[in-house]
């Protein structure tokens, strides 16, 4: 517990933004995502987007303040992740902090040589294993991208490294949707099958779109 201006607190928070300001902000957005709208690259996505209410022009989705509203609504306000035995680690809500990795630095500086080399899968194997060793670290993440497999498919390395020797939180990366599939199958077979894993899930895909207002295919699907 941290105690500031006497009152206690579970984690330390710093806010420069009043209510107002978040206000503004929030109704900003809203007339971008109306006025300018988002390229949305893939045409499923566009699909369910225009069918909840979006209108389409080209690639270009204009999404009215009715759909984030609803969206935000219906969205959850709270996500539990568990460790490999059933306890929950992460309760991620509120103004509760959490410490990981990192997922794919493209090289790393040796430090048997001094040297700066390509990651090798090895070195993701001793990441792993230091990430969780370390009590300060709450989630597991690959931090490197190992160069010494077949890169079609180095994610699934990642992964069963990450399942192999840590029992925390896994949070993963996949640059395609197959990877997403094949990462959740994995977690799958560990936890019991698909039942066991959603009741304790102990694994979360880390997404990201191009830009704020391109979203690229792989993460849409």
């Amino acid at each position: 517990m941290i105690p500031t201006h006497e009152n206690r607190m579970s984690n330390a928070r710093y806010s420069r933004m009043g209510h107002q300001e978040c206000d503004r902000i929030h109704i900003g957005t809203i007339e971008i995502l109306e006025r300018t709208g988002v390229d949305v690259h893939d045409e499923k996505a566009r699909e369910i987007l225009v069918a909840g209410g979006a209108s389409v022009d080209g690639i270009r989705i204009h999404i009215p303040e009715h759909m984030v509203t609803r969206a935000l609504a219906l969205a959850p306000r709270r996500l539990t992740l568990y460790d490999r035995h059933k306890n929950p680690a992460i309760r991620a809500w509120g103004y509760s902090t959490y410490y990981g990795g990192g997922s794919d630095c493209l090289t790393l500086l040796d430090h048997h040589t001094g040297k700066r080399r390509e990651p090798l899968l090895k070195d993701v194997v001793a990441a792993a294993t230091v990430m969780d060793f370390l009590p300060e670290i709450d989630f597991v993440m690959s931090l490197f991208l190992p160069k010494d497999v077949d890169q079609r498919i180095y994610d699934r390395y990642q992964m069963e490294v990450m399942l192999n020797h840590t029992t925390k939180p896994i949070v993963f990366v996949s640059p395609d949707f197959e990877g997403c599939v094949a990462a959740v199958e994995m977690c799958e077979a560990v936890a019991g099958g698909p039942d066991a894993f959603q009741r304790h899930p102990f694994a979360t895909c880390y997404i990201n779109v191009t830009s704020g207002l391109v979203a690229n295919q792989e993460a849409l699907q």
